[in-house]
């Protein structure tokens, strides 16, 4: 009798430990969901900027330093923290034009970038490190206020721009060719580059070198070409407003460039900018 009595005391304990832990787990889930949810003056404020705020993900980043902070991802490869966002001006209209942010690199410069090469898996592989090669020539044979100088090496701390290869699943998707960067802050290049391992897979430094110019482009400032439709992707944008982008002159009309490298899916073109890239950033720097 008293070996029943002692079964039936241990399975009680161990189902209220169960219940107790099944709770506790979905209380930590609910305030993280709720952690991670944006923000609505985020939202307000996005949208007012005609970024496209649909699929605006929040999470904290690693970066390849080891450091984690809060970021914001819009437009699927752009990150931006609070202060970035709420600090962003408005521009002077929405106009048939290509576009840029309203954040800007200072000139005349030199742009130290740091393609990481280290064996770590933050590491570059030769194709990448190739098609950044090729991404570097394309700025730096424009008549523009600005020059990439281009190393490879593992120490990115003096660096001005560091291209790196980010293997987190949950920050960049690992299929297909995918990347990521952000918007130049109080003068200075927005710091970090990183391609998904995918993109580091592949085999096509045409591709790679298409991705790194895209990226590169927002770090001087340079907004997605057809950010009101993202129509590259098959998807539907912001219509245009009485507010939003800064227009850049002599450029065509907001999704009427199918050969911009700057469109949100930009275009194979063999990784090279389209006419006018061109012309906006000679135009800008």
């Amino acid at each position: 009798m008293k070996k029943i009595n002692f079964l039936f005391v241990a399975t009680a304990i161990a189902t209220s430990v169960t219940f107790v832990s099944c709770e506790k787990n979905q209380e930590d889930s609910s305030a993280e969901e709720t952690f991670l949810e944006v923000e609505k003056d985020v939202l307000n404020k996005i949208t007012a900027l005609h970024f496209n705020p649909n699929g605006i993900e929040k999470g904290m980043v690693s970066d390849i330093d080891g450091s984690q902070k809060m970021m914001y991802t819009v437009e699927g490869d752009i990150k931006m923290s609070y202060d970035q966002i709420m600090k962003m001006n408005v521009g002077d209209g929405v106009q048939s034009k290509q576009y840029r942010s309203t954040n800007l690199v200072s000139t005349p410069r030199t742009i130290r970038v740091v393609g990481y090469n280290g064996n770590d898996r933050y590491g570059l592989g030769s194709v990448a490190q190739r098609g950044l090669r090729y991404a570097v020539a394309n700025y730096n044979a424009l008549n523009i206020g600005i020059q990439l100088n281009l190393v490879f090496s593992t120490d990115f701390n003096a660096s001005d721009i560091v291209a790196y290869v980010e293997t987190n699943a949950s920050v960049i998707a690992q299929d297909g060719v995918r990347g990521e960067a952000g918007f130049p802050s109080a003068g200075e290049p927005f710091k970090r580059v990183k391609i998904n391992g995918g993109a580091n897979r592949n085999n096509n430094d045409q591709m790679l070198e298409g991705l790194f110019t895209h990226e590169l482009g927002h770090c001087v400032g340079l907004r997605h070409t057809d950010w009101n439709t993202r129509q590259s992707c098959g998807q539907s944008g912001e219509s245009a407003g009485s507010i939003g982008a800064i227009h850049i002159p002599g450029t065509p009309g907001a999704s009427q460039d199918s050969s911009s490298i700057m469109n949100a899916c930009f275009p194979y073109n063999e990784g090279e900018f389209g006419q006018y890239d061109k012309v906006a950033l000679e135009y800008l720097y």
